[in-house]
């Protein structure tokens, strides 16, 4: 999954929160099955998923009964790119415990694994009409809403995690994201600044700000905006180019905007349509001198 920092191609912005369970407190330390549960814990932690797998499967061998091992062993599935094995996993532990939150949360990652997001869909919906104040879940489900197109029930979603937890940065974050791809940037930006009050150095989110302002022509705000991106990444050559058109077409400030178009031409930027939108602005300022920038960045033919 995309994201959006925390949600990259659709998929990265599902959060799958749990801890360990502790080692072996019900059952003696001396028993092997418990002890390859541990060893299971530690190589999990460790990241090594591929050997927690291993470990897991060892001690369930040993104990059928052993829930925790066979908890991990879905998530350790999950971490290790096997979700179609998670699901046959965590399926066997619902058949005992059928209404189970936390393995219900682990299925629906695992049909989210193997793209069955609309199976996931209606788990994480089966969650909530339960538990509706699960945070986790019901982010999740507004991502998935978001990945199918369901943008008007995403927002829904996200807007109902911030009831339960004003200052989710996930949450505000693609929520500013989503109201700005639904043209409501009012809303927008107003979500993106308080993202930005308690998360102040994320360039990213400044980005998504500055495009907010320039819909809303808001140019002083939305440069300023940009200027806080390049303040946290200087080669931010997005912002730089963005600084550039609004300083040459709409606060009137050429010599800053030919410094910030050929700072953005230096940091890579090569976005030809908008280039070619610049030059087409009719408030364009010095249009000669910023076509003869672009043509000796190789930008503009001669």
């Amino acid at each position: 999954m995309t994201a959006l920092r925390k949600i990259v191609s659709y998929g990265l912005g599902i959060v799958l929160l749990y801890s360990f369970f502790s080692c072996a407190s019900t059952v003696k330390s001396t028993d092997l099955a418990s002890e390859y549960y541990n060893l299971g814990n530690a190589y999990y932690k460790l990241g090594n998923y591929t050997r927690a797998i291993l470990f897991f499967q060892k001690a369930m061998t040993l104990d059928e009964s052993l829930y925790k091992a066979g908890f991990n062993l879905s998530l350790a599935l999950i971490n290790d790119g096997r979700p179609g094995e998670a699901e046959e996993a965590v399926g066997k532990l619902l058949a005992m415990d059928p209404d189970n939150q936390s393995l219900l949360e682990v299925l629906a990652f695992a049909y989210h694994g193997q793209d069955k997001d609309e199976d996931a869909v209606a788990v994480y919906q089966q969650i909530l009409d339960v538990s509706p104040e699960q945070v986790n879940a019901r982010y999740n489900l507004a991502v998935l809403l978001w990945k199918l197109e369901n943008a008007d029930d995403a927002l829904d979603e996200f807007v109902l995690v911030l009831e339960y937890s004003p200052d989710d940065l996930d949450t505000l974050f693609n929520l500013g994201q989503l109201l700005l791809e639904q043209e409501q940037a009012e809303e927008a930006v107003e979500t993106l600044e308080q993202y930005l009050q308690l998360e102040p150095s994320d360039e990213e989110a400044y980005m998504y700000l500055g495009k907010g302002y320039r819909r809303l022509e808001r140019y002083d705000k939305a440069l300023a905006a940009y200027t806080n991106a390049i303040t946290y990444d200087e080669k931010k050559a997005e912002a730089w180019f963005y600084s550039a058109q609004i300083l040459l077409s709409k606060i009137e400030d050429p010599k800053r905007g030919l410094t910030a178009l050929s700072q953005a031409l230096d940091y890579g930027f090569k976005d030809k349509d908008a280039i070619l939108a610049l030059l087409e602005l009719p408030e364009l300022l010095d249009k000669i001198k910023v076509e003869a920038l672009l043509q000796k960045k190789g930008l503009l033919e001669q």
